[in-house]
């Protein structure tokens, strides 16, 4: 449907909703009118009743007669009807006239009129009167003789004590002139909205016409070609439109055009560059996984060499010790030796003063064998008498003999353990000197092992920095590798999301 077809429909809709409120109004104004005009007859009947009660009170007090007061209430009742379109009339009990503004009618019997259902006018009356207290009936009356019958709206009042019909009315043509006269007034703000609304519409059609620069269903259309991807869908546009919503959608279409192949291209920049980044990410990750391997087994290697350097550091330690002990005891030995050497050089000078006694006493052996041979030589020249003595110069020879054998054998035997001694003196010197040498020796390596186990405990110090070390290195290198593998997974999801890019660009026709 065109816009001006919507806009005619539109306009159609809102006046008929005008009519309808017109018609409503026109009724809501004819209701009111007789409303306000019955109102209005209640109201003059009500003034009529007062007068005339006015002068029944006179009439009931004594202050007048009935005939006075009739005539005074008739008086007054005339001069009021001023005006010959409402007008008051009574009638009495006979239903002659009493009051009325046509002096001709005045004493003459009232009726003759009659309803719209054929009832006499005066029956109505009384029978409105009986039903209500102000009866209001809708009589046909002529306004003259040659006239024709008019509606007219009655109102009637009774004054029992006079047996007074008082009566009021409007004929209904002057209700339905200011009804016409508000219909017309109606209709002509009908016609004014009518009018003013179509130039309205009119304008409007113009203006979103220029604003759309076309029909809606085809920028609707051509927005839903965009939509689905339809990028070199045709928009016809005017020759000199530059701001409708035509143009916008076409200025639309080529920048969305120039913008979709332009992430065409890069998707596939994209694609290619996520694609080697993701391989990349995973060798990465794989020599990443390789190194903290080797690395975990460095650390391990490092915590076996650590406890070795330890066990190596305490061994020395514990050597150091023993060695401490060794010279230790190396010394007391060759303190030993010394005292050794002092004591063989001892021994070998005594035992060359035992040489010089076993000399002495080898001396005194042998001048015993000589004196014992003197003594046996005189014993034989004493003949008999000196036997005994020459038995006891033999034994004492054979004493001497066996002391000079025995001490030459102990000569010879202190001699071999002199020449023994001496060489074990010069052994035990040579020993004790060695002795020394293994003394200073075992201080060198005691210093030694000082220095090493000072080392290895330095060692161990560094070794246990470098282990820490390779263990920081071991956990940055694992944070490393989570990390890799992460990049190696946002670099996939990366390559799958370009994938999907792409794929979702090529739903645009270029």
């Amino acid at each position: 449907m065109k816009i001006s077809t919507r806009l005619l429909v539109l306009v159609s809709s809102a006046l008929l909703g005008v009519s309808c409120v017109a018609g409503m109004a026109l009724y809501s104004l004819d209701y009111s009118l007789k409303e306000s005009r019955k109102s209005e007859v209640v109201n003059l009947l009500a003034k009529a009743e007062h007068v005339s009660r006015y002068y029944v009170l006179q009439q009931n007090s004594g202050k007048m007669t009935q005939a006075v007061a009739q005539e005074s209430a008739k008086k007054i009742l005339s001069e009021l009807n001023s005006d010959s379109k409402s007008y008051y009339w009574a009638n009495d009990g006979k239903d002659l006239t009493i009051v009325h503004p046509n002096k001709d009618l005045i004493g003459k019997r009232s009726g003759g009129n009659h309803t719209a259902s054929g009832m006499m006018d005066n029956e109505a009356y009384r029978m409105a009167i009986s039903q209500s207290h102000f009866g209001l009936v809708d009589v046909l009356v002529k306004r003259g003789k040659d006239e024709s019958l008019q509606p007219k709206l009655q109102g009637v009042v009774l004054i029992p004590e006079w047996n007074w019909i008082i009566g009021t009315g409007f004929f209904y043509d002057d209700i339905n002139a200011s009804f016409w006269k508000m219909a017309w007034e109606l209709l002509i703000i009908s016609l004014a909205i009518f009018v003013v609304v179509s130039i309205i519409a009119g304008i409007m059609t113009r203006s979103i016409r220029s604003t759309l620069g076309g029909e809606p269903d085809i920028a609707a259309n051509i927005a839903a070609q965009i939509a689905s991807g339809n990028l070199g869908v045709d928009v016809k546009l005017a020759a000199n439109d530059r701001s409708s919503l035509m143009y916008t959608l076409n200025e639309m279409k080529l920048k969305l055009r120039d913008l979709v192949r332009d992430i065409q291209l890069s998707s596939d920049s994209i694609a290619t560059g996520a694609s080697e980044i993701s391989m990349g990410n995973t060798d990465l990750s794989q020599r990443t996984e390789e190194q903290a391997a080797s690395l975990q087994e460095t650390a391990a290697s490092m915590e076996e060499i650590t406890a070795t350097v330890k066990l190596n550091a305490e061994n020395a330690r514990q050597a150091s010790k023993l060695t401490i002990k060794a010279s230790s005891a190396t010394q007391q030995g060759g303190e030993a030796m010394g005292k050794l050497t002092h004591t063989m050089q001892r021994i070998s000078t005594e035992s060359h003063d035992i040489v010089q006694i076993v000399g002495v006493i080898e001396g005194i052996a042998f001048q015993t064998n000589i004196l014992a041979l003197n003594a046996a030589v005189e014993a034989a020249r004493a003949g008999e008498a000196g036997r005994g003595f020459a038995v006891v110069a033999s034994e004492v020879r054979t004493l001497a003999q066996r002391s000079a054998t025995a001490a030459k054998d102990i000569k010879n035997l202190i001699g071999e353990s002199v020449t023994r001694i001496t060489a074990g003196s010069s052994e035990v010197k040579l020993v004790g000197e060695r002795m020394n040498e293994i003394v200073q020796s075992i201080q060198k390596v005691n210093d030694i092992m000082d220095e090493i186990a000072s080392a290895s405990s330095e060692q161990s110090i560094g070794i246990e920095q470098v282990n820490l070390a390779v263990t920081q290195m071991d956990g940055v290198t694992q944070q490393n590798a989570a990390l890799v593998e992460q990049a190696a997974a946002a670099a996939s999801s990366l390559d799958q999301q370009a994938h999907q890019l792409r794929q979702t660009v090529t739903v645009f026709k270029l």
